[in-house]
């Protein structure tokens, strides 16, 4: 969660019914991305009626994937449920989740049927989407996110890998265990507003296309192949021309093509900075593998059963 206060109340209510439908002995993780308007003040004071419930603080916001590493790293139960604190993914499902595990799934994803977003925003999800279904070879169901749940050798396999650069809604579909889906429809934001602008958004779409694909290289190979090939065949049909006029079986023309010269030079500087864009991403994503910094830093843990 991050600045969730307004929805609070909402999703505690909507979390209880939703664990008190199944006797399990549930273990309830908040984790707070770096909150600043007071949506920690108002966990600790509600916790205290909870048994089993714990606040994770992260020291500032860390973005999503690390936040949800941060829970997955505190979880102990058999298996792990993600979820948003907006309540756009219906707390309801969990039981059917739950259902599906006990048939033997180690991963169970839930799948969007539809999504209340509109406009602009509601085209770059599906586009992402259609998208990284087909680089990525159909890595994660398509139209899915984090909305799901991991048997406890899955949770296993991913706080043991040191990736920096997470993509948890494929990753957790990439080991191959068991899997399965549930069909549901996003529900609009309870309250507030979405907390992810289009730069965000656009970041988290690039980090999980780069993290599961390396087609775009693939392009850039393909692409400088095509040219040179067609400059070669230029290249030939030039030197032709040259020899042919030399020998006068053609008459010397008028130097002309001043525009063809100028679209080709400006078309082949763009293709270039592109190729050295995307490349550079990829390093840079080597160079943060590298640095191995912490995903996230907690400042504090607070349980049921303490408040500080």
């Amino acid at each position: 969660m991050l600045n969730e206060k307004e929805g609070l109340d909402l999703l505690f209510i909507a979390i209880e019914k939703a664990t008190s439908a199944d006797p399990i002995d549930w273990e309830i993780i908040l984790v707070d991305d770096g909150s600043t308007d007071g949506t920690r003040d108002v966990l600790r004071m509600k916790l205290a009626r909870f048994q089993r419930w714990k606040i994770v603080l992260l020291s500032r916001n860390f973005g999503q994937q690390p936040a949800y590493r941060a829970g997955l790293d505190a979880a102990t139960g058999q298996a792990v449920i993600f979820l948003d604190a907006d309540l756009q993914d219906p707390p309801e499902l969990i039981g059917t989740l739950v259902a599906k595990w006990r048939e033997g799934y180690k991963v169970v994803t839930a799948c969007r049927t539809d999504r209340a977003e509109k406009g602009v925003r509601r085209f770059c999800f599906d586009l992402f989407h259609l998208i990284f279904h087909r680089m990525t070879d159909r890595t994660m169901p398509a139209n899915s996110g984090m909305f799901s749940l991991v048997d406890r050798i899955v949770v296993d396999k991913l706080t043991a890998m040191s990736e920096v650069n997470l993509f948890l809604p494929a990753l957790k579909c990439w080991f191959g265990y068991p899997q399965t889906t549930i069909n549901y429809e996003r529900k609009e934001r309870a309250v507030g507003r979405p907390k992810q602008s289009f730069r965000k958004l656009f970041g988290y779409a690039l980090n999980g296309l780069l993290s599961f694909s390396d087609l775009p290289l693939q392009f850039i190979t393909g692409l400088g192949l095509l040219i040179s090939v067609a400059s070669f065949g230029y290249a030939v049909i030039l030197l032709g021309i040259k020899v042919a006029q030399s020998f006068g079986f053609l008459e010397t023309l008028e130097v002309k093509g001043f525009t063809t010269l100028a679209v080709s030079i400006f078309c082949l500087s763009g293709i270039q900075l592109l190729s050295l864009g995307i490349i550079g991403q990829y390093i840079a994503r080597i160079y943060r593998e590298v640095k191995n910094r912490p995903l996230y830093v907690v400042e504090s843990v607070v349980t049921s059963h303490e408040r500080r």
